[in-house]
């Protein structure tokens, strides 16, 4: 943003927005310096693949984005959002591995501080439902996410929950 109104967008490089690959549902840290994103293949709109890379910045540019090691494997690992929980950084992100509640459930993991994170947690019932979740976003201890597995309106409505230091609202 300029000092009156915020300037065109930019496409990012090939090093993020690679060839042959959906890239979408960014994440920045709170530094500034790494971006998280999903590399999602599409077949006939349908994501058939789905993993979480993360890349860095420094002057002349982001770097090549590497997967983040310890989260993606043969199931759809999506939106991925920032966040802290036991005092720790984590990354909260909506998957489809086997062991949820449904279709799509909201999942934390704990950074390692290298790249790498510990072995990724469902959320549990409080937030996830036989359903799809997800649309994750963290802010201040409050987890804001979309399901389409609640009573409503219709479609995806939002909700939130907060977290006390040990458990979801």
């Amino acid at each position: 943003k300029g000092e009156k109104e915020w300037q065109r967008p930019e496409a990012l490089s090939e090093e993020v927005n690679r060839p042959g690959f959906h890239t979408a549902n960014p994440a920045i840290s709170e530094d500034g310096r790494k971006l998280y994103y999903n590399r999602i293949v599409l077949q006939s709109q349908k994501a058939v693949e789905a993993k979480i890379y993360v890349s860095d910045v420094d002057d002349a540019g982001w770097k090549s984005g590497n997967e983040v090691e310890g989260i993606n494997g043969e199931y759809l690992a999506l939106q991925p959002a920032l966040g802290e929980l036991f005092g720790r950084d984590v990354i909260f992100f909506a998957s489809d591995m086997p062991g949820g509640y449904g279709g799509m459930d909201i999942y934390y993991a704990t950074s390692n501080g290298d790249n790498s994170y510990d072995e990724p947690v469902n959320l549990g019932a409080q937030i996830n439902t036989i359903a799809d979740d997800q649309m994750a976003f963290y802010f201040d201890g409050t987890l804001y996410f979309s399901t389409d597995g609640l009573p409503t309106m219709g479609g995806f409505d939002v909700y939130y929950s907060v977290w006390n230091g040990s458990e979801w609202s």
